[in-house]
């Protein structure tokens, strides 16, 4: 029994010594996970790191279907058969909507009747110019007519041009504005050659234009002159063949009866017209998907409602509103990312397609007014995943710089009064060395630093207190990666 006790002495002692060796064993040494002075200020450090860095501007913005197009109604209608509902893809062509053909043929019926009435009143005309033979009165009827329709269209010709002419001008007024927004902007950099080549040939166009316009008028005028010339040889024509009669009552009744022919003419005219507007069916005009479109059969269209509208959803842009803080470093073409978050995160590349050339400034439901840079970016093959509508986080990179030496970026100390910049480089025995470094692109985390080296410690975030020549304790890192 008393060797039995002793025994389980002898194992008790045995197991706590393996615990002791265990513990001093896991216990990290002072000497092996600190560096530098044991006795000297503890300092974070981190090494020096050859990376690649960027600068980015953030922002967001809803996407938009970059092609877009909406067929309205030019005449009242009423839908027989839907083919294609929103959500459909459809093709350049394809059959959306077939319309009632009531309208088309009711309207082919009234210039039928027209033509017959026309007809009539030209009868009863010849029968009223009764002196002279019919077919010398008939040519002289039609010269007249002929020529008050060459006069009218040609005053309706001039009066479209005058108006072209009006448009012109400030048109021109307007691109010559543009022009100058654009040589200044693209003067700062934040506008392509591109975009003032075009304002400059928009504005040689616009000269053209009126150039040509003016040309027109001139012609139309004289045009004018020699109809008046003509017509008025064919009324004296038309009195010679009806031996000028003085019979009032019958003057007056070929009046009425010219004026009847004309106002005929007239609604044939405008009646052909209309029937050329009569849509029997509604046709897809480019690729894309149906985000709008009557879906009931028999549903009654009015006059200047939309129809339907169709979206590309292959090529999609972005417009982004950015802070003038950046607008030294806007311009087209720079690339950028565009990422959306749903139940996955899906990111896709872009490109800056446009930058506005003036700021826009917003007042908000507070009153306060916020001024940005309307900046437009396309996305580069967006997939299936992504659609118009969807809101999205922008980041535009700016610059780029590769394999350089990065610090973080509060390992810096200026110095204000010198306008330099500083790190504390950190010597494997703790000695500190304030080493001049210039500084270069920052990404709000880290910055590119000259006159350092890959793998040279440096101090992480130093305080005031640190000087040249100081020693200091840090803990041990590794070998920068």
């Amino acid at each position: 029994m008393k060797n039995k006790k002793l025994l389980i002495g002898v194992m008790v002692v045995i197991l706590i010594g393996a615990f002791v060796v265990v513990a001093v064993a896991k216990k990290p040494k002072t000497e092996e996970t600190i560096g530098g002075l044991k006795s000297g200020p503890r300092v974070t450090v981190e090494r020096v790191k050859k990376d690649n860095i960027q600068t980015k501007i953030s922002s967001s913005g809803k996407l938009e279907a970059e092609n877009t197009c909406t067929i309205y109604a030019e005449t009242p209608n009423t839908v027989v058969e839907v083919h294609k509902k929103a959500g459909d893809l459809v093709k350049k062509g394809d059959v959306i909507l077939t319309l009632d053909t009531a309208a088309q043929v009711k309207t082919s019926k009234q210039i039928e009747a027209l033509e017959l009435k026309l007809k009539a009143a030209q009868d009863e005309l010849n029968k009223l110019l009764g002196a002279g033979s019919k077919e010398e009165i008939l040519s002289a009827q039609s010269a007249i007519l002929n020529a008050e329709v060459d006069e009218q269209n040609t005053k309706d010709a001039l009066d479209s041009k005058k108006t072209e002419l009006e448009n012109l001008r400030r048109d021109l007024k307007t691109s010559q504005l543009e022009y100058d927004v654009q040589k200044q902007s693209f003067e700062a950099g934040l506008a392509s050659q591109k975009e003032l080549d075009d304002a400059k040939n928009k504005l040689v166009r616009l000269e053209q234009d009126i150039e040509s316009t003016e040309v027109a008028i001139a012609a139309h005028t004289k045009k004018l002159e020699t109809i008046a010339l003509n017509k008025e040889k064919a009324e004296y024509n038309l009195d010679v063949l009806l031996n000028k009669i003085d019979d009032s009552n019958k003057r007056q009744k070929i009046s009425n009866q010219q004026a009847t022919i004309k106002e005929l003419q007239t609604q044939i005219f405008n009646s052909q017209t209309d029937l050329g507007k009569i849509d029997t069916q509604i046709v897809a005009p480019i690729d894309g998907v149906i985000t709008q479109t009557i879906e009931d059969e028999g549903a009654p269209i009015v006059q200047g409602t939309v129809i339907v509208t169709i979206v590309d959803p292959s090529k999609l842009i972005v417009n982004c509103p950015i802070s003038p803080y950046y607008a030294a470093d806007l311009k087209v073409g720079l690339d950028a990312t565009i990422k959306y978050t749903g139940s996955k995160i899906i990111e896709v590349q872009g490109k800056v397609s446009k930058v506005s050339p003036i700021a826009l400034t917003q007042t908000a439901a507070d009153k306060q007014a916020t001024t940005t840079i309307p900046v437009e970016v396309q996305v580069l093959n967006p997939g299936e995943v992504i659609k118009p509508g969807f809101t999205v986080d922008v980041k535009i990179i700016t610059e780029t710089r590769e394999n350089v030496c990065l610090v973080p970026l509060l390992a810096t100390i200026e110095d204000d009064d010198q306008d330099k910049t500083y790190v504390y480089v950190v010597a494997e025995d703790g000695t500190l060395e304030k080493r001049e470094v210039e500084q270069g692109l920052s990404n709000g985390l880290n910055i590119e630093v000259s006159n350092v080296k890959e793998g040279e410690m440096i101090v992480a975030s130093p305080s005031d207190y640190l000087s040249e020549g100081m020693q200091v304790s840090y803990e041990k890192i590794g070998d920068v990666k």
